[in-house]
């Protein structure tokens, strides 16, 4: 009996060791993610009619935000 036990337990301990090794090359993939964060970009609201849009595409104007060029013409 304790046999059994002691070659389960190492069964559990090469499956556990495995799982851990092969789980590190994702812990490197999430330094990368984080990594991405930099290129977050802030929202901004269109004056207009409301959408949410990037603010390097937004069109600002006296103060106000517009998402295109037809809604700054028809403030």
């Amino acid at each position: 009996m304790q046999r059994l036990i002691f070659i389960g337990l190492i069964i559990w301990l090469v499956i556990y060791v495995l799982k851990r090794s092969l789980h590190k090359p994702n812990a490197a993939k999430n330094e990368e993610n984080k990594s991405d964060k930099s290129n977050i970009e802030d929202m901004v609201q269109c004056d207009h009619c409301a959408v949410h849009l990037p603010r390097s595409e937004a069109f600002l104007v006296d103060g106000k935000i517009y998402c295109s060029k037809a809604h700054i013409q028809k403030k």
